[in-house]
């Protein structure tokens, strides 16, 4: 491999990619990681079970074909509030009376002056002035008066609504729990099936994490946990709930519609920023890349949307209807790769982010490791991990040069593709922790990796480098037949 491709190219923002009817078919979904899909998104709130375990085995096919990992991210229902079922669809007028019929799941007839909505407790929870937002904002209703579970409002803004359309409350903290029955069954479909992240909507606080660690801890697992800051609730507990999630997404679509439009740039930075100094992977998602959902090109807005978000140091940018239902999945995986390319070459002239904030052991090994890379101008930096949390670490100091993720596990290696600069090195871990690494030296220069002459700084545990604590940082260097030397 070249440097330009190795320093660039993996330095890039990962692309992650929401599955759906326009792309989950094998040939597709090969081309989308051909042109560079990192993740595969699969959202619950949509499909059946039996096609979410399809599309698993058919992007496991994929990636094996493919020879480098793929992870997968399933992102649960969480607490959001839908209309219940009716048929065809509605057109809703300015100034026409709504009532939101509340604990009725459904309605036999479309009926735009009433309205099902499962959840029978935001009757109580709604006050007279409140507002109701449908379809991500675009229709809005105001409540004007409540009987019993009849909420009954007005139209102030109109539009085209269907059946299970989303519903924002942006003055209500709705009790609906973040990880409910429905999600617990979706969680453990998902680890049942063994996708590398899960995803928890409408955080609200750390504490809506701690049902998903519970099942996954209780399935013997360690699936890295995917905040979504959704809520305006929990920019008010960012730090918290940033420290107890190993990735966290920006969730724009609903965020946009609880917390004013104009206030979501600022959010967005906000919690790009808080994620560097935590050390936690961070998600940029939603009409990123809109246009292309009709379009086979985006708009030059999109475009520079997506580049800002990369120079904000964001870990990932997500494509979600574009891929999931739009009409040019591939070319929409392309563009986005092509941006993110492009923005890491600027990314590299841009300062440093800022430190870490909180240093514990392993994350004071990987900073020390770092340090002494840009010190000596390694060529790259090789960090043995089991689970993927030191990798994730030392990818969060940006280092100029690739990282490699050295392990025995192919599911740690699959969760460092929400890691931009790593590259992932399969290996069988030894007696000895020298001999790990010189296995994976061997294997780095035999792929094209390493040269003759270049320098290596490790990160590995002792006395086994993967599964020994992390502890030990050592300069080395590869000869001419990829055999590693210990440098003074």
């Amino acid at each position: 491999m070249n440097r330009d491709t190795r320093n660039t190219g993996m330095h890039r923002a990962r692309v992650v990619a929401t599955i759906g009817p326009s792309s989950d078919e094998t040939a597709t979904l090969a081309a989308m990681v051909e042109a560079g899909m990192d993740v595969a998104r699969l959202n619950y709130s949509h499909g059946d079970m039996q096609a979410k375990a399809t599309t698993i085995e058919r992007l496991r096919a994929v990636e094996a074909n493919s020879g480098r990992p793929l992870g997968i991210l399933a992102d649960l229902p969480g607490p959001k509030l839908r209309l219940g079922a009716f048929d065809g669809s509605l057109d809703l007028q300015r100034e026409q009376h709504v009532t939101l019929l509340c604990g009725q799941e459904a309605t036999a007839t479309a009926d735009a002056r009433h309205l099902p909505v499962p959840y029978a407790s935001l009757a109580s929870e709604l006050r007279v002035g409140d507002p109701v937002l449908l379809a991500d904002g675009l229709v809005r209703l105001e409540v004007t008066h409540i009987e019993g579970q009849a909420v009954h409002t007005v139209v102030v803004d109109g539009g085209r609504i269907s059946e299970r359309k989303g519903i924002n409350v942006p003055r209500t903290l709705v009790s609906l729990p973040a990880v409910g029955p429905e999600d617990e069954r979706c969680l453990r479909h998902a680890l049942d099936h063994g996708v590398d992240f899960v995803a928890v909507s409408y955080v609200r606080s750390a504490s809506d994490l701690e049902p998903a660690r519970r099942i996954i801890a209780e399935a013997g697992l360690h699936t890295w946990v995917v905040a979504k800051i959704e809520h305006p609730a929990a920019l008010d507990h960012l730090d918290a709930i940033v420290e107890a999630a190993d990735v966290v997404m920006v969730a724009r679509g609903d965020l946009g519609v609880e917390i004013p439009l104009e206030e979501v740039p600022a959010a967005q930075e906000r919690i790009v920023d808080r994620c560097l100094q935590h050390g936690r992977p961070v998600i940029v998602a939603t009409q990123m890349l809109e246009s292309m959902v009709d379009h086979p090109r985006p708009t030059r807005a999109e475009v520079s949307d997506v580049a800002t978000a990369i120079r904000q140091f964001t870990s990932a940018v997500m494509l979600s209807g574009e891929t999931a239902s739009g009409k040019h999945p591939v070319k929409a995986v392309e563009t986005m790769v092509r941006i993110a390319e492009r923005a890491a070459v600027a990314v590299n002239h841009l300062p440093s982010p800022p430190a870490l904030a909180l240093f514990k052991s392993t994350r004071a090994i990987t900073g020390a490791a770092a340090g002494l890379a840009a010190e000596v101008h390694a060529n790259l930096l090789l960090v043995a991990t089991q689970h993927g949390n030191a990798v994730r670490l030392m990818a969060a100091h940006r280092p100029p040069m690739p990282i490699v993720a050295m392990t025995d596990r192919p599911r740690a290696l699959r969760r460092t593709t929400l890691l931009p600069g790593v590259l992932g090195c399969l290996v069988e871990e030894r007696s000895r922790s020298r001999e790990t690494v010189a296995a994976a030296v061997e294997s780095l220069f035999l792929a094209g990796h390493l040269s003759g002459g270049e320098t290596m700084v490790t990160v590995t545990g002792s006395p086994f480098a993967i599964r020994g604590r992390t502890s030990t940082v050592r300069l080395i260097e590869v000869d001419g037949s990829g055999h590693l030397r210990m440098l003074e």
